[in-house]
């Protein structure tokens, strides 16, 4: 018996169970050149030296535009780190207004609580960065992996429905036509064994591989924190400047 008889004999739920390891191979080969494009700690470096350098020389605007033309895992943090910023400053500038029109502006505090009210807004700032750098990395490097994960829970329980249809059809031959022929109940048995030993085969390298690029990923998010926190504190040097 040939793949194609094989399969054949495995019924409809065949089908779906192809569907899921395709998906599931799909994501490992682009999760795989995903995270072997990781930066290195001198190609990083380089590129936080590069976007720090048109921040300081053209301002943000400029820094954008660097950001923009580059790849990888560090523009993608670096882009969503001048996003938030420039939201947060938005923010900022709209709160000021209020205080105006409320006449309870900064001016008017003494000098102890001037400090402490710009020292909880800079804190504010430092937590939303840190929440945005999280997330920017975290959505780079484990994206898709839910996929993996969810190919590896399904596809033992697609087998598992075929061993329940194919044993139905087993036991519906029996009742039809009684058990003096084994070839009577063959096809049920048959597409049972097939759909369950095809869903363990597609499952079991779907969760070994999600364990494996899930480590990747958490160990290539710690690399790439280092340098959106640099970048981060640039911006926050520049909000103290302002």
């Amino acid at each position: 018996m040939n793949l194609v008889q094989l399969f054949n004999s495995g019924g409809p739920l065949m089908y779906a169970l192809l569907l899921a390891a395709v998906m599931g191979i799909a994501v490992i080969f682009e999760r795989f050149i995903v995270l072997h494009r990781i930066p290195t700690a001198k190609s990083a470096e380089k590129q936080l030296e590069l976007v720090e350098e048109a921040l300081t020389a053209g301002g943000l605007e400029e820094c954008a535009k660097v950001v923009a033309k580059g790849k990888g895992v560090l523009n993608y943090v670096f882009a969503r780190l001048l996003k938030r910023y420039d939201t947060l400053v938005i923010e900022k500038k709209d709160l000021e207004k209020a205080r105006k029109i409320t006449g309870s502006e900064r001016a008017e505090f003494d000098s102890v609580t001037k400090f402490l009210m710009a020292q909880s807004e800079l804190t504010e700032f430092k937590d939303e960065m840190h929440i945005t750098i999280d997330d920017a990395s975290r959505t780079y490097v484990s994206r898709f992996l839910s996929i993996l994960d969810t190919v590896g829970n399904v596809a033992p329980l697609l087998g598992l429905l075929g061993t329940i249809l194919g044993m139905i059809i087993a036991f519906e031959s029996i009742a039809k036509s009684g058990t003096g022929d084994p070839k009577i109940v063959a096809d049920g048995i048959s597409q049972a064994l097939i759909t369950t030993a095809t869903g363990l085969i597609i499952a079991v390298p779907a969760i070994v591989f999600y364990r494996y690029l899930g480590h990747r990923a958490d160990m290539a998010r710690s690399q790439v924190e280092i340098y959106a926190m640099a970048f981060s504190n640039t911006l926050l040097a520049l909000l103290e400047q302002e």
